[in-house]
């Protein structure tokens, strides 16, 4: 009844068809741009910092207390931490089937609860689900022949804060940077000689030091705002701070101290293809089309550019939008190149330009009109939805195929009008349409409803193919009957081509009724074929490799440095340096982007060396390839290492972890027995060999003096524990 209606009513098809193309091209500028689909991850990670404390002190005094309330939590799977200097980090990963959103706020609750029993001087946990997002999108780098202090300022001042403002942007942070800071050296000599403690100083800092709400005074001529001013904000202002009386005399700040003007401590550094600077990573909200932002973001940086003062520069580091743009428009390429093949195989085999264009319409039609439930449903165009849509081009043609050429069929062979053919050609061959279609559904709908972290990529793939299936048929029964009914013609006219295409489709066609009737003939041999063939793949299937995503040609990749535990940053910076030399003799490298102290732990003696390759069109070798040469250099460069990796940029990145496709975790009451067995395993990998960047997460050896207290002499000196704590951690905690 449909392809009747379309038939007597020509502009209801139209209409149909034309307003669900005219919907998807409104909705496709509304989707988003990714690399994947938009997955939420049911993993939790809670970040303690307490400065100047040892992993063993993170350990007792934090990471346990959390970990022992946390884990009354429903649905945990697997809860693991990591205690390092300064650092405590907890991964609570949850089953699938809860809500994320409410165990966020669960944990968030039960670290509130225990919050008074970590340390006083350890800093608010932070408590935030494991978001794709997250990780950088951009890194500008900005340098200049100025000092860092005055890089930092305008990069702090002036860049970042207008980069925030850029729609979508969800977090802008600096690396390398030194802001100014206000630094107070204490003479232990000179605050003895006037009877005072380092406690009197801190005393007196935090007492004077502070700004404060005053209330506010009414009058009869209106209401007027209290604040009391009394932040200090010039070292002589510091300096000129009351501390104490003694004797009727006045000691100042700068009678014990020297008070600084300066830059904070140099605990990161950032470096980009040798050039020191200040880099901003730029980090989108969370949903945000990560091309959008980084465009939007891109045009701000230019405006920029332009008002830099004399002797600035600006460059872009990083831009993870490039590789998703040119992933993107490659397989839009390949679905119109897949597209354009197919029409042309409808050509060669019914060898009528009209047949062929009312086949073809419905691939454009089915793709454009998909589009509306893409937006539908909140999905984004990444590689996933449009690798299901160049799966699906052959199977869009099908049904559009089946119609025409029964239709045609009917025409030719009983001699009847268009529009009498293409009702009853619908009308015999509409439900085996129907029925392939849903079949087609059958197979694709199901892989919507996978579980795991495995089905939540894969369910834009299956809804996005059945999506344009469906469409599809519904072309079929109503723009293709009657583009048939109006403009199909039986051919008249056979030239050499057509005669040349009929006598290889008549051989084909014989061969292929004597394979037919040679199976009947032996039934149970093709059967036994079959199977054969069948438990044949199965045996073999073994062998095929698996792997989460295919290993991508991205051109670019991380090289992980890792110095032994006490280096200072001097040192890394060193090794920094001696790979980006080594880097800078490999032809195919393009650009290296280094920085120091700039991940969640926050270690001197830990680099990441981002490097960028020329486009592949522009080199013989793939990125594997130059991946194991550089791994190699290193390894022959006798480096000061503990540790080192080559490794291909994550898709998920956790806070404080790195990427491997292979990690054990070994568990038991002695962590020295544990570290005897992991370091074995470790060995045994590197002597069997096919394995790269191996390392253990557990470190030792980090160079510590104890201060171990004499408790009787201090109880005589009326100095109690808390008070030395507190001194030694002033004058070298900072």
């Amino acid at each position: 009844r449909l392809a009747d209606v379309s038939i007597r009513r020509p502009v209801f098809a139209v209409m149909l068809v034309g307003g669900l193309i005219a919907l998807g091209i409104v909705s496709l500028p509304r989707l988003g741009v990714d690399l994947f689909p938009r997955v939420e991850m049911p993993i939790v990670t809670v970040v303690t910092r307490l400065d100047g404390a040892a992993p063993e002190t993170v350990e007792r005094a934090v990471t346990q207390v959390l970990e022992e309330s946390i884990n009354t939590i429903e649905g945990i799977r697997p809860l693991s931490s990591q205690s390092t200097d300064s650092l405590s980090l907890i991964y609570i990963e949850f089953e699938l089937e809860y809500d994320i959103g409410q165990k966020l706020q669960e944990v968030r609750d039960q670290v509130a609860s225990v919050i008074s029993e970590i340390p006083q001087d350890a800093e608010a946990p932070v408590v935030n689900r494991v978001d794709p997002d997250a990780a950088p999108i951009l890194a500008v780098m900005l340098s200049g022949p100025h000092a860092i202090r005055t890089l930092s300022e305008f990069a702090d001042k002036h860049v970042k804060t207008r980069l925030e403002r850029v729609p979508g942007v969800g977090s802008v942070t600096l690396a390398g940077d030194r802001p100014r800071e206000i630094r107070v050296w204490i003479d232990p000599v000179r605050l003895g000689g006037y009877g005072l403690a380092v406690d009197d100083v801190i005393a007196a800092l935090q007492r004077e030091h502070v700004e404060l709400p005053g209330g506010r005074l009414e009058t009869g001529s209106g209401e007027w705002s209290l604040k009391t001013l009394g932040k200090l904000t010039s070292a002589n202002q510091f300096g000129g701070l009351v501390v104490a009386e003694r004797q009727g005399r006045t000691i100042h700040l700068d009678d014990v101290t020297t008070v600084e003007d300066g830059m904070a401590e140099e605990r990161t550094v950032s470096r980009l293809n040798g050039e020191r600077g200040v880099s901003l990573l730029i980090r989108r909200q969370s949903g945000e089309n990560t091309v959008e932002v980084a465009k939007a973001v891109k045009a701000e940086l230019e405006r920029i550019r332009t008002e830099l003062p004399s002797g600035y520069q600006m460059a872009v580091a990083l831009d993870s939008s490039v590789f998703i743009t040119a992933a993107i428009r490659d397989v839009g390429v390949d679905i119109a190149y897949g597209a354009a093949l197919a029409a042309v195989v409808v050509l060669l085999f019914l060898r009528n330009w009209r047949s062929t264009a009312i086949t073809a319409l419905a691939i454009p039609s089915s793709l454009v009109a998909s589009f509306v439930f893409f937006y539908a449903f909140s999905f984004t165009l990444n590689t996933m939805t449009l690798m299901a849509l160049s799966l699906s081009i052959g199977m869009l043609i099908d049904d559009a195929i089946v119609v025409l050429e029964n239709v045609y069929r009917h025409m030719e062979e009983e001699g009847r009008e268009p529009a009498d053919a293409a009702s009853a050609g619908t009308d015999e061959i509409g439900l085996a349409v129907v029925a392939t279609t849903l079949a087609t559904c059958a197979v694709f709908v199901p892989i919507a409803f996978m579980s795991g972290i495995v089905g939540r990529f894969f369910r834009e793939f299956g809804l996005a193919a059945s999506s344009a299936v469906l469409v599809s048929m519904l072309v079929s029964l109503t723009l293709t009957p009657m583009l048939c009914a109006r403009y199909l013609r039986v051919q008249r006219q056979q030239g050499r081509v057509f005669w040349a295409l009929e006598r290889g489709y008549r051989a084909l066609e014989s061969l292929y009724r004597r394979a037919l009737a040679a199976g009947l003939r032996h039934r149970p041999s093709v059967v036994a074929l079959a199977i054969v063939a069948m438990l044949g793949g199965i045996a073999l299937a073994g062998a095929v490799p698996i792997d989460f995503v295919l290993q991508e040609d991205r051109a670019e990749f991380n090289v992980w440095l890792k110095r032994p535990l006490g280096s200072s940053l001097e040192q890394t910076l060193a090794l920094v340096e001696s790979v980006e030399a080594e880097l800078r003799t490999v032809p195919e490298v393009s650009l290296s982007f280094a920085t120091i102290g700039s991940g969640a732990k926050k270690r001197v003696n830990e680099a990441l060396v981002y490097v960028q390759l020329v486009h592949k069109s522009q080199r013989e070798k793939t990125q594997q390839e130059v991946m194991d040469e550089v791994r190699r250099r290193i390894r022959d460069k006798k480096l000061p290492l503990r540790d080192f990796a080559v490794e291909e940029l994550g898709i998920i990145s956790l806070p404080g972890s790195r990427n491997a496709q292979l990690m054990y975790s070994f568990r038991g009451p002695n962590i020295d027995r544990l570290n005897y067995y992991a370091s074995t395993l470790v060995e045994k990998m590197r002597a069997a060999g096919g394995y790269a960047d191996l390392y253990l997460s557990y470190e030792t050896g980090k160079p510590e003096i104890a201060l171990d207290i004499t408790r009787e002499r201090a109880a005589d000196l009326g100095v109690s524990a808390l008070q030395i704590g507190r001194t030694i951690s002033a004058l070298y905690a900072g």
